[in-house]
């Protein structure tokens, strides 16, 4: 993962029992291996029974769950003596999120950069993000900008409107994962030519020629979106019958090559990748494979 981690800082609520009401159905968060307790709020206390999805599991004006798994999870009511329902409380129980594992990478050098993440372990409970960015320089109070997702719990982001052409210095990416349970955060070192990665290219054409040749023909990936001022290199790779087969030509500063030498009869399937002009960060992944059958005459 390119960069370099700086902090990692994680909080842990002093309690781990949350609950959260609705009109009919109280919400109740709890860590996996706590002591989980359910109360009966009715004033009741009495000929009180405890039901997990329908079940009896237990009596009091209080359910005491000792050690909870997974398994102890779901819909708990609590009813008075002739059987009516007092209280209804979905236990829902998981994890408080760990630290985030960041990854930044540059699809459309220097306008735009993305960042994913991934929690380990999943926190098994609903997650928001808090995600912002800025920029390292002098400034003492260096301006904070939202990493822009598309709803609360995506774990993906982009970083738009990056204002240093070259920039010297690194941003900065604060993922912050919040539940109810508790939060943590990451922060990530990110210097933007270290981290470039263009998407594939698009518009394969491959065309048999006469003498044992092929020209193999692309486009830029429409996200790289200025090829004139940022321009891109790229590989070609060959295989047949298995990827083990495979042997890879160029780079190429054009969108075009010709290859000769090819075997009459054969199946070849093409691919092309693309990189930053100047090596910086890492080729694109190949393009879907386009396969041409190579003429017998």
């Amino acid at each position: 993962m390119p960069g370099d981690e700086l902090e990692t800082q994680g909080r842990r609520p002093t309690v781990e029992l949350v609950l959260r009401c609705s009109s009919l159905l109280s919400d109740v968060y709890a860590a996996v291996g706590s002591s989980v307790e359910l109360p009966c709020t009715d004033g009741v206390k009495d000929g009180l029974e405890w039901r997990r999805n329908g079940s009896v599991v237990g009596s009091g004006p209080v359910l005491n769950l000792r050690n909870a798994s997974l398994e102890d999870a779901g819909v708990y009511t609590c009813h008075c003596s002739n059987g009516d329902p007092i209280e209804m409380l979905h236990l829902r129980l998981g994890y408080a999120p760990p630290p985030p594992d960041v990854r930044c990478w540059v699809p459309s050098y220097p306008l735009k950069a993305l960042c994913s993440w991934t929690l380990t372990p999943d926190p098994l409970l609903p997650t928001h993000y808090i995600t912002t960015y800025w920029y390292v320089n002098d400034d003492q109070n260096p301006a904070v900008r939202p990493c822009q997702i598309q709803s609360e719990q995506d774990r993906r982001c982009t970083l738009e409107g990056l204002d240093e052409l070259y920039p010297v210095a690194p941003y900065l990416v604060n993922i912050t994962a919040v539940n109810a349970l508790g939060s943590a955060a990451s922060i990530l070192s990110v210097l933007l030519e270290d981290i470039v990665k263009p998407d594939p290219p698009v518009d394969v054409k491959v065309t048999p020629l006469p003498g044992k040749k092929v020209h193999v023909q692309w486009a830029p990936p429409p996200t790289w979106q200025d090829p004139e001022s940022f321009p891109l290199k790229y590989k070609v790779n060959f295989y047949w019958g298995n990827p083990n087969t495979d042997n890879t030509m160029g780079p190429y500063e054009s969108d075009s090559m010709v290859r000769s030498g090819v075997v009459p009869g054969r199946t070849y399937h093409i691919r092309v990748s693309a990189m930053d002009f100047l090596s910086h960060g890492q080729s694109s992944e190949w393009s879907d494979p386009v396969n041409i059958t190579i003429p017998n005459s």
